[in-house]
Order: C-alpha cells, then structure tokens, then sequence
C-alpha cells in the first residue's frame, strides 16, 4: 500500500511533526515502534527519529531535499549532532527571524518558493547554493510552506490558490488544489509524502485522499 491513515497521538495534524524525501524520513522520538514501521514501509526509506528546537515540530521547523537539509539557526548542538547522521545529506543553519522554516520554504530539486518577506540574507544563501528562489505567495498566504504539499510527481496546494499554473511552471510539476483533514485548506499539515506514498491525517475523506492520489501521482 503506498497510503497511511493516522494520527500521532490522536492529532490528525502530521504534517507538522514530521518531514520526508525520496532519501529519509523525520519523525519524532515519542511515537510507536509499529507506527514508526508503518511509515518506513509506506515511504519506503530510512527513517530517524530526531527533535528540533526541543520540540516535535520537526515539520515545521526544517525544510529541504534529497541533498540538503535546512534548520533554524539556533538549532541545539546535540539535535545538529542527530541530523548529521543522515546518510549523504548536508545539514545547513539558516539565520532567520522566520525560523519555522517548513511553513515559509518550499524545496523541489533546485527550485524553491519562498515567503517573500525572508531576509535578502537567507535568498542569497539559498542562491549561493545553487537554488533558483523565487518569492512566492499562495492564497494571500506569504507562509507558503503550509500551503503546498509535493513530490517528484505533482504539487498539490491550498484550496483557494488562483496561480497553480505558475507553480506549475516554476517547480515543473502538475499542480493542483486540495484539501486534508476533512477541509483544512493547509495541506503539508496533514500530509507527509514522497515518490514512494503518502501518510495523511486520519481525518482526510475519501475524495480528498482521492484528489491527493491524483495530484501527487499515486494512480
């Protein structure tokens, strides 16, 4: 099966606390052995259980590729220490005020929207780096992170998003609008996806699991 209901203890919000590639998965430490095995055959890669910020928001707080991995700045020692464990990725501190990263940056490839009122500092890293940026808003919505889930397959986005074909056209992906979580317009908060599957919130209805299936690339 390349999908997963659930919820992590009892909130169908997952996207928050967790983050995933086509090379490694993010989960937090206090979940179950069996859901943990769950996810890693459904995404189909190595997962690490790990905290940022001192918190399960692991969603939230970073962002990143196949290649690199982006954390907050004043991220502890010991959970920089944890991530650097991941096989063949490079862990990169960004210094910004907006240190939720995942809900302001979005990653595919080289390519990334970002929230238009970062610091011209963290642009320039990001281009340094070889990333095209392109500042971005979704819905009237500058945290654009919240606003789009994606794989190598397809985009789907917040439900009242008009510009899905520019998307489109700058990630190179099919896009399309959508929901979770029976209505939440936020769609990374209850989904968590790669080429391989997807975990979804519990919450997520049968013609929302649909349009994911669609969108992302899954039939």
């Amino acid at each position: 099966m390349h999908i997963l209901k659930t919820k992590f203890h009892n909130n169908p919000n997952i996207g928050l606390y967790s983050f995933a590639t086509d090379s490694y998965c993010l989960l937090p430490k206090n979940l179950s052995k069996q859901l943990v095995e769950k996810i890693e055959e459904v995404l189909n890669v190595p997962v690490y259980q790990v905290t940022i910020y001192n918190t399960n928001l692991i969603g939230i707080f970073c962002t990143g590729n196949e290649d690199y991995l982006f954390v907050p700045e004043f991220i502890p020692e010991h959970e920089l220490n944890d991530l650097e464990k991941i096989k063949n990725v490079k862990v990169i501190k960004l210094d910004t005020r907006f240190t939720a990263l995942g809900n302001n940056i979005v990653i595919k490839d080289k390519t990334c929207l970002i929230n238009p009122h970062l610091e011209s500092t963290v642009k320039i890293k990001l281009e340094e780096l070889g990333f095209k940026v392109s500042p971005f808003e979704i819905a009237e919505n500058s945290t654009v992170g919240s606003c789009t889930a994606l794989n190598h397959k397809g985009c789907l986005l917040h439900r009242d998003a008009t510009n899905a074909k520019k998307i489109s056209s700058i990630f190179n992906l099919p896009a399309n609008i959508g929901t979770v979580n029976f209505g939440s317009p936020y769609v990374r908060s209850g989904l968590l996806v790669n080429c391989n599957g997807y975990v979804v919130g519990a919450e997520t209805t049968g013609p929302e699991t649909q349009r994911i299936d669609e969108t992302l690339g899954f039939i």
